[in-house]
């Protein structure tokens, strides 16, 4: 059973954005793209969002590997936000995944709702060969990059989300009163179609405390896997669990250990 549960270490950065449910389809206009930096004024729309830094405990079939920490934060021009992750494996983790991986998702947030600019992904290690870089051109329909060494080059339909995107796209969503049924999802240099639904509510205890929250369940047509996540009101929709089934069975688990919101240093 332990290489299974370091393979799924291995793969939480990406399982905390793709297990989020994402929202309708957005708008196509191009727009500039910038650094990172939390003084940007906010439209209005994009005032509806709200910066935070989340710590997950992660585990595999009750085997802890670690944690992953995600943050949301707004860029250095109008309507630009960042969402970030990196991992804090545990001794046993770090055969996998090196504390040096780092994913980012720049993306611009409208009235239409969240739209992915560009997509890094570096595994922290000297090699690239599981790196993933890309960019989404908007005025021409296609997105461009490279995944595991292969460059690829393809159109995309309006409202695809990046594998890490999705994650604001929903928390926006949700804050708008809007909610999800499918979406078109990059994942890596793939293009796959996910439906989503409701679960209704339920009271989740966490490291972090206790949330009435909203249960969303998402899965790809012909897989066996079904993503929920446990959204907290309360927090402004922030993910407070998140689980991935295998035929049923739990497999990876995230479950909220420490929150920040607002400018950091707000803390709880």
């Amino acid at each position: 059973m332990m290489r299974p549960s370091l393979l799924a270490l291995a793969l939480c950065i990406a399982l905390a954005s793709s297990i989020a449910l994402p929202a309708r389809s957005q708008g196509t206009e191009p727009a500039s793209r910038a650094a990172a930096s939390p003084s940007a004024p906010k439209s209005p729309q994009a005032a509806l969002l709200t910066q935070y830094k989340a710590r997950y405990q992660v585990s595999y079939r009750g085997i802890s590997g670690g944690q992953l920490e995600s943050g949301l934060h707004p860029g250095t021009v109008p309507n630009q936000w960042l969402y970030e992750s990196r991992a804090y494996p545990n001794l046993l983790g770090r055969i996998a995944v090196s504390p040096d991986a780092r994913q980012r998702s720049t993306m611009e947030v409208t009235a239409a709702g969240v739209r992915p600019l560009t997509l890094v992904f570096d595994d922290g290690s000297d090699s690239s060969a599981k790196d993933v870089r890309v960019v989404f051109d908007w005025a021409n329909g296609r997105v461009s990059g490279s995944a595991k060494e292969k460059s690829f080059d393809f159109e995309v339909p309006r409202g695809t989300q990046d594998s890490v995107s999705v994650q604001a796209a929903m928390i926006f969503d949700l804050l708008a009163g809007r909610e999800p049924d499918s979406y078109w999802i990059l994942n890596g240099a793939k293009l796959q179609q996910y439906r989503y639904w409701p679960e209704g509510r339920a009271t989740v205890v966490t490291p972090y405390g206790q949330y009435d929250t909203v249960v969303w369940a998402s899965q790809r047509d012909g897989s066996n896997r079904v993503n929920r996540v446990w959204h907290a009101p309360s927090l402004g929709f922030v993910p407070v669990q998140a689980i991935q089934y295998n035929k049923g069975r739990p497999d990876v688990q995230l479950k909220l250990v420490a929150l920040e919101l607002g400018p950091v240093g707000a803390g709880k």
